[in-house]
């Protein structure tokens, strides 16, 4: 089974989600619907999000509290949020969403084009940010596969030095010995020169 990027979509309004449901199931994604802030957070809680459109007014969370909410459960992570706005927002509300994690405004209603074409770039972006991470991992293992054989290989290599070692020492005592049976057998032929000789 292919393990598609999540993407969350919050309104409180049934026709917004069904809308976007029916734009968005067009793409490869696994799409979570919530109608307001608490059930966005409990149907995603612990789950990985590539991108979360959400409704700045909505009763009890609004769409900015929402946001901060879910960048405080996935602490490290920075999940690209757009927010969904009936009207145009002023300057104030405009920092206020940045500082809360919006990329991007899409105006209601939204146009089926340009909402495709924002939510692909998102995708594509999470997309990459994962096989990099998918390549880092990897990197990290065949980093630790190489210290391990790193260390097999001194370890090997301190076996053949101590192994050479004695080698080296058994030699060393072989000529030794040598040289003491040549002075024996020298010794021994000078007797026997001198027995004969007599």
């Amino acid at each position: 089974m292919e393990n598609l990027p999540n993407l969350l979509v919050v309104d409180d309004n049934t026709e917004q989600l069904y809308y976007f449901e029916t734009i968005l199931n067009k793409l490869k994604i696994n799409l979570i619907t919530a109608e307001s802030g608490l059930s966005a957070l409990e149907k995603t809680k612990g789950m990985e999000l590539a991108l979360a459109i959400i409704d700045v007014r909505m009763p009890l969370m609004n769409g900015y509290e929402l946001a901060l909410k879910i960048h405080e459960e996935r602490p490290g992570e920075k999940i690209p949020v757009i927010f969904l706005t009936a009207s145009h927002v002023n300057e104030m509300q405009v920092v206020k969403g940045y500082s809360s994690g919006a990329v991007d405004y899409i105006f209601k209603p939204a146009d089926n084009h340009i909402l495709l074409c924002k939510v692909t770039v998102f995708l594509e972006l999470f997309n990459q940010k994962q096989m990099v991470l998918q390549q880092l991992a990897q990197l990290r293992k065949s980093a630790e596969d190489l210290r391990l054989a790193n260390v097999a290989l001194k370890k090997k290599s301190y076996e053949l030095e101590n192994l050479n070692n004695l080698m080296v020492g058994r030699e060393l005592k072989m000529v030794e010995l040598k040289k003491e049976i040549n002075e024996l057998l020298k010794k021994a032929g000078e007797e026997e020169k001198y027995v004969i000789h007599k």
